[in-house]
C-alpha cells in the first residue's frame, strides 16, 4: 500500500465522497451478516478463566487507537507502584517468526525485532516487563503463568472470551459512518463500548503528548520526510511541524528500505527522515538523520485507580 492507497481508505471511511457513501449504503447487507456473527460469537461463546489477572487493552475501530503507547504508559505506572512480574502478550503481527516468542524477560531483550514484531519490540525497549508473542494467546497466558507471572497485559484481545478486565480506547478520529466492516471501519458493533469494563475517550480519559526528538541535529533550515507505517496516518497530522517535503506511507506493520529513504531525503532535499517510534524500531542500524515522534500517553487517574482496584480485588 503506498501513499495513494492510503489516501484512499481515509477518504473511503473517514471523510466519504458522496459515491463512497453510496458504497456503503450497498455494502449494508453484508455488514449486517458480520454484526450478526461478531454478537452470536461475542454472547455464545464461555468465558475461559485462567486464575489470573488479565487486562485486555483494546478498540473496536480497525487500526491505530494507540493501543500501544497505551500499554507502556500503563506499565510504567505499574512499575512505578512496585507491581513485578509483569508479561505483555500479543500476537506479533507482520513478524517474520511463527509460534511462541520471548521477546524480553524483566527488560532484557532475547530476539531481534523481525522475530518479535514492531509494537512488541518497542513495549520491550521502553518497559521492564516481560513480552511474548505468540498467534494463540492460550498458549502464551500458560506459558506466562508456569514461569511466575503475576498481572499479564493481552494486546487486541478484546474478541477473546476470558476472564479478563477489557478497556477499549476510542481514538479522535472516528470513522464516519458507525458500521461494522466492509460499509465502515469498525470490527465490532460500537454498542460493544458499553459491554467493556472500561471505555476510554481520547483527550477525555487519555491524551497523546508529542514532540520531536531529533537523533542528528543539523544546522540551519530543517525539513522532514515522514515516512510511516501505521494504520490511519492522518492522525499523525495533529503534531506534525509545517515543514514536511513528503509524505511516505506504507501499509501498518511494513518494513522499510535504508536505501528508498536516502533516495526520498536527496530528492526533496529535506534534512530529516520523521518516524514515529513504531516505525523507529525496524530502522536500527540505518546510518539515517532521524528525527523521531516521541509520543507518551498521560492516563487519567481515575482510570489508574479503576485498574488497581481490579488488581487489588
Amino acid at each position: 500500500m503506498d501513499k495513494k492507497l492510503s489516501s484512499f481508505i481515509e477518504n473511503y471511511f473517514f471523510y466519504p465522497t458522496i459515491l463512497h457513501k453510496l458504497i456503503s449504503l450497498l455494502l449494508l447487507p453484508i455488514s449486517l451478516i458480520y454484526y450478526i456473527i461478531a454478537l452470536l460469537r461475542k454472547k455464545l461463546t464461555s468465558r475461559k478463566n485462567f486464575d489470573i489477572k488479565i487486562i485486555s487493552i483494546g478498540n473496536l475501530v480497525s487500526g491505530g487507537s494507540g493501543k500501544t503507547p497505551f500499554s507502556i504508559a500503563l506499565i510504567k505506572y505499574l512499575e512505578s507502584k512496585y507491581y513485578k512480574d509483569i508479561y505483555v502478550i500479543l500476537r506479533g503481527y507482520k513478524r517474520e517468526s511463527s509460534g511462541l516468542i520471548q521477546v524480553s524477560l524483566y527488560g532484557k531483550i532475547l530476539c531481534d525485532v523481525k522475530s518479535s514484531g514492531d509494537e512488541a519490540m518497542l513495549i520491550a525497549l521502553q518497559t521492564k516487563a516481560s513480552i511474548i508473542v505468540s498467534e494463540k494467546r492460550e498458549v502464551a497466558i500458560e506459558y506466562a503463568k508456569k514461569n511466575k507471572a503475576k498481572v499479564i497485559i493481552l494486546d487486541d484481545a478484546y474478541r477473546f472470551n476470558f476472564d479478563k478486565f477489557d478497556i477499549l480506547l476510542e481514538p479522535k478520529i472516528t470513522p464516519y459512518f458507525n458500521f461494522v466492516l466492509p460499509s465502515g471501519y469498525y470490527r465490532f458493533p460500537i454498542s460493544f463500548y458499553k459491554q467493556c469494563d472500561l471505555h476510554l475517550k481520547e483527550d477525555i480519559e487519555y491524551k497523546r503528548n508529542v514532540y520531536i526528538n531529533h537523533m542528528e541535529v543539523t544546522k540551519g533550515n530543517v525539513s522532514y520526510i515522514l515516512a510511516t507505517a501505521i494504520a490511519n496516518p492522518a492522525r499523525l497530522e495533529l503534531y506534525l511541524p509545517d515543514n514536511i517535503a513528503y509524505r511516505y506511507y506504507l501499509p501498518d506493520h511494513a518494513e522499510f528500505d535504508c536505501n528508498k529513504l536516502l533516495q526520498l531525503l536527496k530528492t526533496y532535499n529535506a534534512t530529516h527522515i520523521l518516524m514515529t517510534q513504531k516505525d523507529y524500531v525496524k530502522c536500527d542500524g540505518f546510518k539515517l538523520p532521524f528525527a523521531i515522534l516521541e509520543l507518551s500517553i498521560q492516563i487519567d487517574s481515575k482510570v489508574l485507580n479503576d485498574i488497581e482496584i481490579y488488581l487489588k480485588s
